[in-house]
């Protein structure tokens, strides 16, 4: 993105997020590419290219936490910065903000890299390995799935 194309870029994407209730799938990386974009050369566009970038990511965030408040899955790909955002408030949500007890769980067979319901990824994991984990809804699903079994 440069200039007035990184303008257009924007408030295309913008104005699409405006159009609908859903989070609407972006790169991974298009946050970082987007600030990191080479600037205009005139301040008036470097200006007009941040406040959009700003609302969009205002937007974003408003219908992250919708997600949140109805437990929806987030749609794949989108910026890390927010599926980030989403696991941390989500991880405050399921343990009431109290802290966190750790786990320590062993696995009962080999098992592939694994994404809950809660689109935390998990594994992989080897037979007899000692895992640990603070997150109880990682923990439940790893018991109720007979992928391990709690140890002392």
């Amino acid at each position: 993105m440069a200039g007035e194309n990184e303008a257009e870029v924007l408030f295309a994407k913008l104005s699409a997020e405006r159009k609908t209730g859903e989070l609407l799938q972006l790169p991974e990386d298009f946050f970082e590419k987007a600030s990191a974009a080479p600037g205009a050369r005139e301040p008036d566009v470097q200006a007009n290219n941040d406040k959009l970038l700003n609302t969009l990511k205002a937007k974003r965030i408003q219908k992250l936490l919708i997600y949140l408040a109805y437990d929806r899955p987030l749609p794949h790909p989108i910026p890390y910065e927010e599926e980030i955002l989403y696991k941390e408030i989500k991880s405050l949500l399921d343990n009431g903000g109290a802290s966190r007890k750790t786990r320590r769980i062993r696995v009962l067979a080999d098992v592939p890299e694994l994404v809950t319901p809660n689109g935390d990824k998990l594994g992989p994991y080897r037979r007899d390995e000692i895992i640990e984990t603070s997150k109880e809804s990682d923990a439940q699903f790893i018991l109720k799935n007979k992928i391990g079994e709690i140890v002392g």
